[in-house]
């Protein structure tokens, strides 16, 4: 199964705060959308692979400002979060859960807000 094609679900988006796509500007979005296309042609093994592209890490929540996803149904799931190269100087972030296949799209993270990093090469 990890060697599958990543599909991608809308089924536990939320879209009633302050991540949601909604909020972004156009050329972000059209930005993401292109990303997200070039990733659905990549497979579980493929991102993890290509980590140091795509930032294609597990969520450790308690390293993060969120504590978890709202809708309980998706919270049981492997978490996920990866990078939308090339949006708002490679802050963007996607958050969701990876199950057989496909990974249920949760969170658009604009400002890198959730899982905040310290800056490196900083001098």
């Amino acid at each position: 199964m990890t060697d599958e094609k990543i599909k991608f679900s809308f089924e536990f988006y939320d879209c009633s705060g302050k991540y949601c796509l909604s909020t972004w500007d156009e050329d972000q979005v059209r930005r993401s959308l292109g990303i997200l296309k070039d990733i659905n042609t990549k497979s579980f093994n493929e991102l993890v692979n290509q980590r140091s592209t795509y930032h294609f890490y597990q969520t450790d929540w308690s390293k993060c400002t969120e504590r978890g996803f709202p809708d309980k149904r998706v919270s049981t799931l492997p978490s996920f979060h990866f990078s939308l190269v090339g949006v708002n100087n490679k802050k963007a972030r996607v958050y969701g859960a990876y199950q057989a296949g496909i990974f249920y799209i949760v969170w658009f993270d604009l400002e890198h807000i959730i899982w905040p990093t310290e800056k490196r090469n900083t001098h």
